[in-house]
C-alpha cells in the first residue's frame, strides 16, 4: 500500500468475512502478534498503544524514570537482572533491545497479517515521525492517527473506517508539543495527546465521512475515564470505541446507556470534563492565541477542537431548548455507541467476528487469581470436610515444617488423604485468646506420618479439590472455623500463639526517606552535621517501579525525631518517622494486608494485583489541583496512593526490621 497524505483513506479488502483481533500493550514484543493472529485466525489486528516504537537510537533520548519503567515491564527483558543505577541500566540496554521493531525494520521479521495501531504513552516521538514521513516502513504495519484514516472492506456488507488518536490524555499538556516536529507530541520516551491532534482528527473524520461505513475510534486512553474522548467519539459519530491504557485483568464491554441510569448522569461526566478543560484554557489562551494567529492551519485545528468543547454540556441538566436540540446526536450515541477497553496482551484479547453483516465479539481474559481465598485448595474432599481442631490432633512422630517461599506460604498437601483441622479466623490483637481450647477427644483425627518436603511446590502434589460446602458433611460452620484449610501441626500453632502473645521487641528507631538515588554515605550527608553521629545504618530499598527509597536508622527515637526538621528535603523528598505501632499490624504495601508484605518477605502471587493508573510518566498532574503519582502497571502498591507513595514505594509503616 502506498503512503497517504491527510485524510486519504487506505483500503483493505479481506473477503466475505473477517475476524478482527484487538489487543493492547505488546511493549515491543511484536512477534507475539503473529502467534495470536494464527491462534485466533485473525484477518487483521487492531492495537491500542504502547506498541514499542523504539529504534536503536531511542535509549539515550529516554529519561531515567521512563527508561526504568519501560525496561522493567518489557517482556523482552528479565526485570530481576536489571542494574539498579541509571547509567548502568543504559549501558546494559545498549546490547539488549527494548523492542523488536529493529528486526521488522531490517526485514528479519515480518507481520503475517495487517496490523493497525495507535501510539501509546511510552513511545519515541522521533520514531513515529519517521513512520509518518516514510523514512521508516514495515510491511503490513499501519499507524492510525489524526493525520490519516484506514478503510477496511469485509466484502459482506460491512465496511470499517478506523480513526485513531494516540498518546496519554494529560489535561495540562494539551497545548505542549514537547520535542515533536509535527502534530505528534512527545519527548523523553513518552507521547501524549494535544488539542491540535484532536482538531485534526475531527477534520479528518469529517472529510472521509460515509454513512455506509462502520466507524471505529481507536485510542490509547479510555473514553470511559476521559470525558473529552467521550465527546470526541460522539463528534465523529463513532459506532465503536476500542481503547487500552487501564491495564485491567478483564476486558470491558459497555455502552453509556447501560452504565448510567439517566442521560443526565452522562451529561454530568461531559460537563465535568468541559470544566476541567476550561480551567486550563483560561490560563493558557493568552499565550496560545498570539502564536496561532499567524498560522492559519493550526488556528483552524484549534478552532475545530474548541467548537467540540463548546458543544459539551455545562451542567448535568439541559438549561435551554437550544441546548437540548444540539445534543440530539449525543443522545443517539448515548444509546447506540459501544465501547471496548482491552486487557494487556499478556492477559487477554478481543475478537470482532464479522459474519453476514453482524459483528459478534469473543473475549479472552486471564483474570484474577482468587485461589488465595482458599488456602486449602490443594486438599482432598476428606480434608475439606474435617472438623477436628489443631489442639486435639495427636502429635506426629516427625512434625512437618512450616511453609516455605517456594510454595507461596501454603503448607504442602499430604500424599495421602487425611482429615485436617480448620484454622482459626484471625482476630484483632485485643480479642485474641492466649490459648485455644482443645476439642473433645472423639473429634480428633490422626495426622499423617509422612509429608512431602516443605521446599516442594504445592502444585507438585495437586489433587482434586472438593467443591462441596462444609454444610454437606452434616456439620454447621461455627465462628472461628474455615472449611477447606489445611492447618499447620499443633506445635507450630502453639509456638505462633506464644510468639503472638509475648512482648515484642521495639522496632529500630529511624526515618523513612522517599528519595534515595545516591549511595548510603551520600544520604547521610543530607542530614545535619550534629545528627550524623547518631545514624547507625542506612538501608536502601527499590520499589517494583524502580524508585529508590531508604530507611535511615538512629540510635534513639528522640535523636531521629530531633533530626527530622533539619534534613535536606530538597534532596531526600518526603521524610517521615518509621512508625512502630503501624508496622506491627502486619500490613503490606499500602496497608491492605494483601500483596507485598514485609513480614512474609515475598509477594503473594495469589492476591489480585490492583493496578494503579493514577497518572503517567509522561505527565505530572492529570488535572489542575490533582497530584498524581507515577504510572504503575501492577506495581507493588495495593490500594494505590498519592504523592511519593503512588509509585510502588512502601509507606514508612511498612519498614522492615533489620
Amino acid at each position: 500500500m502506498a503512503a497517504t497524505n491527510g485524510a486519504t483513506p487506505q483500503v483493505l479488502n479481506v473477503g466475505d468475512k473477517a475476524r478482527i483481533l484487538c489487543v493492547a500493550d505488546v511493549r515491543g514484543q511484536l512477534s507475539i502478534l503473529n502467534q495470536l493472529a494464527k491462534e485466533h485466525n485473525a484477518s487483521f489486528i487492531i492495537h491500542t498503544g504502547d506498541f514499542g516504537f523504539y529504534d536503536r537510537d531511542s535509549v539515550p533520548k529516554v529519561t531515567d524514570k521512563t527508561l526504568r519503567h519501560v525496561a522493567q515491564y518489557s517482556p523482552l527483558l528479565d526485570a530481576r537482572s536489571l542494574p539498579q543505577e541509571s547509567q548502568s541500566l543504559r549501558h546494559y540496554l545498549t546490547s539488549r533491545p527494548i523492542s523488536q521493531l529493529y528486526q521488522f525494520l531490517s526485514g528479519e521479521m515480518k507481520f503475517d497479517v495487517p496490523v493497525y495501531t495507535v501510539h501509546g504513552a511510552c513511545e519515541d516521538v522521533s520514531v513515529l515521525e519517521k513512520f509518518r514521513s516514510g523514512e521508516y516502513k514495515v510491511n503490513n504495519l499501519f499507524v492510525v492517527d489524526e493525520h490519516s484514516s484506514r478503510s477496511i472492506d469485509t466484502g459482506n456488507g460491512v465496511k470499517f473506517r478506523l480513526l485513531g488518536l494516540g498518546g496519554a490524555l494529560v489535561m495540562h499538556k494539551l497545548f505542549d508539543n514537547g520535542s515533536g516536529r509535527t502534530t505528534i507530541a512527545g519527548g523523553g520516551g513518552t507521547t501524549w495527546t494535544t488539542l491540535l491532534q484532536i482538531g485534526e482528527l475531527i477534520d479528518t473524520a469529517a472529510r472521509v465521512f460515509d454513512e455506509a461505513e462502520t466507524r471505529i475510534l481507536v485510542t490509547h486512553a479510555s473514553p470511559a475515564r476521559e470525558g473529552i474522548l467521550a465527546q470526541l467519539a460522539l463528534s465523529i459519530k463513532a459506532d465503536f470505541s476500542i481503547s487500552g491504557g487501564l491495564h485491567f485483568r478483564y476486558g470491558c464491554s459497555y455502552n453509556e446507556f447501560a452504565v448510567n441510569p439517566t442521560y443526565d448522569y452522562f451529561r454530568g461526566k461531559l460537563a465535568g470534563a468541559r470544566a476541567q478543560f476550561m480551567d486550563v484554557w483560561d490560563i493558557v489562551k493568552g499565550e496560545v492565541q498570539p502564536v496561532i494567529a499567524n498560522n492559519p492551519t493550526q488556528k483552524q485545528l484549534i478552532e475545530n477542537a474548541l467548537n467540540m468543547i463548546e458543544k459539551m454540556p455545562t451542567s448535568a441538566q439541559a438549561v435551554s431548548e437550544r441546548e437540548m436540540e444540539r445534543e440530539e446526536t449525543a443522545n443517539i450515541g448515548f444509546r447506540n455507541m459501544w465501547h471496548f477497553n482491552l486487557t494487556d496482551v499478556s492477559y487477554g484479547s478481543l475478537v470482532l467476528d464479522v459474519k453476514d453483516g453482524k459483528i459478534g465479539i469473543e473475549t479472552k481474559s486471564e483474570g484474577f487469581n482468587f485461589k488465595y481465598r482458599r488456602p486449602g485448595a490443594n486438599s482432598t474432599p476428606a480434608t475439606a470436610l474435617a472438623v477436628a481442631t489443631a489442639k486435639s490432633a495427636p502429635k506426629p512422630s516427625q512434625p512437618r515444617k512450616g511453609p516455605s517461599p517456594a510454595n507461596n506460604g501454603v503448607l504442602p498437601t499430604p500424599t495421602t488423604p487425611a482429615p485436617a483441622v480448620p484454622a482459626a479466623v484471625p482476630q484483632k490483637p485485643a480479642d485474641r485468646p492466649k490459648s485455644s481450647t482443645p476439642a473433645p477427644a472423639d473429634t480428633a483425627a490422626p495426622m499423617p506420618e509422612k509429608a512431602p518436603a516443605a521446599s516442594a511446590p504445592a502444585e507438585k502434589s495437586e489433587e482434586k479439590v472438593s467443591d462441596l460446602p462444609v454444610e454437606a458433611s452434616g456439620e454447621t460452620p461455627t465462628e472461628g472455623k474455615i472449611a477447606g484449610i489445611v492447618p499447620p501441626p499443633a506445635e507450630i500453632v502453639a509456638k505462633a500463639a506464644d510468639e503472638r502473645d509475648s512482648p515484642r521487641e521495639p522496632r529500630r528507631p529511624g526515618l523513612w526517606v522517599a528519595r534515595a538515588d545516591d549511595s548510603e554515605e551520600t544520604l547521610k550527608t543530607y542530614f545535619a552535621a550534629e545528627d550524623q553521629p547518631h545514624i547507625t545504618s542506612v538501608l536502601i530499598r527499590i520499589a517494583q517501579t524502580g524508585k529508590k527509597f531508604a530507611y535511615v536508622y538512629f540510635d534513639t527515637q528522640e535523636n531521629a525525631l530531633a533530626a527530622l526538621p533539619r534534613v535536606d528535603q530538597e534532596k531526600l523528598g518526603k521524610v517521615t518517622p518509621i512508625s512502630d505501632s503501624a508496622s506491627r499490624s502486619g500490613r503490606g504495601f499500602g496497608g491492605s494486608g494483601r500483596g507485598v508484605s514485609w513480614r512474609s518477605g515475598s509477594e503473594s502471587e495469589s492476591a489480585p494485583r490492583r493496578e494503579s493508573h493514577r497518572g503517567r510518566i509522561s505527565g505530572g498532574s492529570r488535572t489542575i489541583g490533582r497530584g498524581r503519582g507515577m504510572r504503575g502497571r501492577g506495581g507493588g502498591v495495593v490500594g494505590g496512593g498519592d504523592g511519593d507513595n503512588a509509585a510502588g514505594t512502601p509507606s514508612p509503616s511498612a519498614a522492615p526490621s533489620s
